[in-house]
């Protein structure tokens, strides 16, 4: 199969007004771009307003508006929530994709600042705008293959003496963890909780890192790992009617490292209750 063929599976989404959080670089990026040959409407949470400008200059492309939006903080969450709900009451989608991988120090919220932004900065966002929301939306949260590391459960989460992979392995595993619940809880009956995961890619999300381990990583990732267009298929497949509560989708291939999207069983191993506090 090709990306092409693939594309041409998915529905039309002209009808569909979806929400993108962390869409101005990587994956987000290309999946924008997906969503664009798609034709849907979308509204674009971006930190960089003149970069996310830049972006939509360059589309050439009339349906997507945005607002402005940041991550690290609780209020600028809220902000941007309420500035997106005062202006689009209805959506159909809400895709939450922004993530960092960060050598800062400095605590978001009274927690480690990857984490912070990662799993509290998304468990805000859910718990702030799911009570707002009045028709049927989907919430779509990407996880990541490294939630299935192993994790000691008296690890304190909240510890500020992690390495810098770390603390990025244990957000996505508290993401990922705190999803499940949503999706088998299902405390908003007129929300559908949908969990995606892009396999392994070369993304800017390493930016912050110094520049040989970012410029060793990035060879080798996008020598022996799939291209970024290709990590944004499940993204993409989220949004679909053939998406629905409860999906779990992450690529096919071995160990879900690289491939087209595929629905499967949430893993057992990551359920985790302990770390959703």
């Amino acid at each position: 199969m090709s990306i092409k063929k693939y594309l041409a599976s998915i529905e039309d989404l002209s009808n569909q007004k979806i929400v993108l959080v962390g869409g101005t670089s990587g994956i987000g990026l290309s999946f924008l771009k997906f969503l664009v040959k798609k034709n849907a409407y979308v509204i674009l949470l971006a930190r960089n307003i003149k970069k996310a400008e830049a972006i939509v200059e360059d589309l050439n492309y009339k349906n997507i508006d945005i607002i402005e939006y940041d991550q690290s903080s609780y209020s600028s969450i809220k902000k941007g929530i309420d500035a997106l709900l005062e202006k689009y009451p209805s959506v159909d989608s809400i895709v939450l994709n922004a993530g960092v991988i960060s050598r800062i120090k400095d605590l978001m919220e009274g927690h480690p600042y990857s984490i912070g932004v990662n799993y509290y900065g998304v468990r805000y966002f859910i718990e702030y705008i799911a009570p707002k929301l009045t028709s049927r939306t989907k919430i779509i949260v990407q996880g990541s293959l490294v939630a299935g590391f192993h994790l000691n459960k008296k690890t304190d989460i909240n510890s500020n003496n992690f390495k810098t992979f770390k603390e990025y392995n244990i957000s996505k595993m508290c993401v990922e963890a705190y999803t499940y619940k949503l999706m088998k809880e299902n405390p908003y009956p007129n929300i559908d909780f949908v969990l995606t995961e892009p396999g392994i890619t070369s993304t800017s999300i390493t930016r912050d890192l110094d520049s040989f381990l970012k410029h060793v990583g990035k060879v080798f990732v996008s020598t022996f790992f799939h291209s970024v267009n290709k990590a944004s298929l499940t993204l993409l497949e989220a949004v679909t009617s053939r998406a629905s509560h409860g999906s779990y989708i992450v690529p096919r291939g071995l160990f879900t490292i690289s491939g087209y999207p595929k629905y499967k069983k949430f893993p057992k191993k990551r359920i985790r209750e302990f770390l959703i506090k």
